[in-house]
């Protein structure tokens, strides 16, 4: 699991330094030419983090509902549980499930999740890319536990709609 996790890593640094040579200066305070298309706003922040909040809510509520319809059709989300990656429009709801079984296997109750000040938010007119420092916790066997990292999002403008393209989370020990 620690190969899986350090290729996703490398993956996840090499994405960011080819963002930010892409997109520099556009990271949280983007700069507005009047020759550019290039569109970031309040609200579309809004709307971003809104997406945001519904994935960690849901996945600690076990609600499928909540994201069955906020994946792109060719959407990709990696995470520590096996099989470790899912695809496709479904994969939040495939994800949603995993997290549930491991908590019942793993005996997980009460688990919340949390994010932190987000400060990587690159932005084109049809894709945004967000890291998101993020919390959960719950109570295992009735002691509690905390286990902090990281989600790379990036959200692709489709049909006038922001879905989520792909979605990785990596906890802090494996950074």
């Amino acid at each position: 699991m620690s190969k899986n996790l350090s290729v996703i890593a490398c993956c996840l640094f090499l994405t960011g330094l080819i963002a930010q040579k892409s997109y520099a200066g556009i990271c949280c305070t983007p700069k507005h030419d009047a020759d550019t298309s290039f569109t970031d706003s309040v609200a579309t922040r809004k709307v971003i983090t809104g997406l945001i909040n519904k994935v960690v809510t849901a996945s600690g509520a076990f609600n499928v509902d909540a994201v069955a319809d906020l994946y792109a059709p060719n959407a990709v989300i990696a995470d520590e549980e096996p099989p470790f990656s899912w695809n496709g429009p479904t994969a939040g709801v495939q994800w949603i499930n995993t997290v549930e079984q491991t908590c019942k296997t793993l005996r997980i109750k009460e688990l919340k999740g949390k994010i932190g000040r987000i400060t990587v938010f690159l932005h084109s007119d049809e894709s945004i890319y967000v890291i998101v420092p993020a919390t959960y916790s719950g109570e295992i066997h009735g002691d509690p536990f905390s286990e902090e990292g990281a989600f790379s999002f990036i959200f692709r403008l489709v049909s006038g709609r922001w879905l989520i393209k792909s979605q990785v989370w990596l906890t802090r020990k494996g950074m």
